[in-house]
């Protein structure tokens, strides 16, 4: 059997359960791993600052891939220090806020730079954010930052299903070439550069650890993790992942509630 030398593992959906909590039999295997010599990491869209306190949780040190790869960041005596970074176009990031704000004015449209989250007022969507990040948001007037040349990792837009879709449909007709677009979930579009993955955050910290790809686990519930999943040595797919991302993965461990993150490690690496 192949040695499993790295552990890549989604956060949503994956290693939270649906009440965002981790399970004791979770944090347990990830600190048996750790112990052995595994490298685990976590990837995540969410912003840095928002997997400090899971990364705390279950005791990893290791670095943190956020915004779905766009950026890759070591937490370290209560600083950040980047190792990766890719960031939008700024003209890119422009054109999209002026094509929400003006066509989707009910989209709450939301930048993330680094540790940082700035939106432009704090509305239902933001406050439910806030609720599940445990982060503040800056309010900032948005059509300033974007013209003073500030990076962007991520833009997150929120909204009811319904506009969500037809800003997807806005964006698959315009002539945004250099941005990459995902629903996340019905109520959520998250834009970022198209050079961005998690596979390509897992090209890299296997290149910074001297691992093959080989001697990886990916781990994931979601259309994203999908060419992780598919990539690595070991492709595991969540029990509440959809159809195709199951068919892309070598095995399926059982959903987020029913602990399927630790038995797929307990399986995979036993």
């Amino acid at each position: 059997m192949t040695k499993i030398e790295l552990v890549f593992s989604d956060i949503d959906g994956t290693l939270l359960n649906s009440q965002h909590e981790v399970t004791a039999e979770a944090i347990q295997i990830i600190q048996d791993l750790v112990k052995q010599g595994t490298k685990i990491i976590l990837a995540s869209a969410r912003p840095p600052a928002a997997m400090v306190s899971i990364a705390d949780e279950v005791r990893l040190s290791s670095p943190l891939v956020c915004f779905n790869g766009a950026l890759i960041t070591q937490y370290s005596d209560g600083s950040f220090i980047d190792l990766y970074s890719l960031t939008l176009e700024r003209l890119d990031a422009l054109q999209l806020y002026q094509a929400v704000s003006t066509k989707f004015p009910e989209i709450s449209f939301n930048i993330y730079s680094g540790e940082r989250w700035y939106v432009e007022q704090e509305d239902e969507w933001v406050k439910q954010e806030a609720a599940i990040t445990k982060m503040d948001p800056e309010s900032i007037s948005m059509e300033d930052f974007l013209n003073e040349h500030f990076s962007v990792h991520k833009i997150l837009c929120m909204g009811n299903p319904d506009d969500i879709r037809k800003l997807e449909e806005e964006l698959e007709g315009s002539t945004l070439s250099n941005i990459s677009y995902y629903r996340s979930k019905d109520t959520y579009l998250e834009i970022v550069n198209n050079q961005v993955s998690k596979l390509g955050a897992l090209d890299f910290l296997c290149e910074k650890y001297g691992v093959e790809l080989k001697n990886t686990l990916a781990i994931g519930d979601n259309f994203n993790d999908m060419p992780m999943i598919i990539h690595a040595g070991i492709g595991v797919a969540m029990g509440n992942a959809p159809d195709e991302v199951k068919q892309a993965a070598d095995c399926v461990t059982d959903t987020n509630d029913e602990n399927g993150f630790y038995k797929a490690l307990a399986k995979g690496l036993g």
